[in-house]
């Protein structure tokens, strides 16, 4: 059975984190591992109502546009948005793909190794 949420409110490692909760709530199952895999690469997601962006994502002209950031920019389409860093990133992925693998665990092997493909691009080990 899907959980109706990847992040609880008190999870939240600060109020101003909600559009992580939101945005991650909204990814499907369906489309769990593939989004991992993107954000295990420092790529960014979206969904119907956000999403999550990478500096790397950014074109040239967002770039010159847009103060450098470490980490991930989350966005809602309300104009609510926070940029996290790597070490909280990890945080909430670590959380949700704890969760996910409780309720797929033939897909742990896969799930993890994408978080270690994160923390060694972001050199978190």
């Amino acid at each position: 059975m899907a959980r109706t949420f990847r992040i609880e409110e008190e999870e939240l490692l600060s109020i101003a984190h909600f559009p992580v909760k939101a945005l991650f709530d909204m990814v499907p199952d369906s489309c769990f591992k593939s989004t991992i895999k993107y954000i295990s690469n420092n790529s960014g997601f979206g969904e119907n109502y956000g999403a999550c962006v990478f500096w790397n994502d950014l074109d040239d002209y967002d770039k010159q546009n847009t103060p450098f950031y470490d980490g991930a920019e989350f966005g809602l389409h309300n104009g609510d948005e926070v940029i996290i860093s790597t070490k909280e990133l990890l945080y909430y992925l670590n959380l949700i793909c704890k969760k996910y693998c409780e309720d797929h665990p033939e897909d742990n092997v896969e799930i993890m190794k994408y978080i270690d493909d994160f923390k060694i691009i972001n050199k978190l080990c």
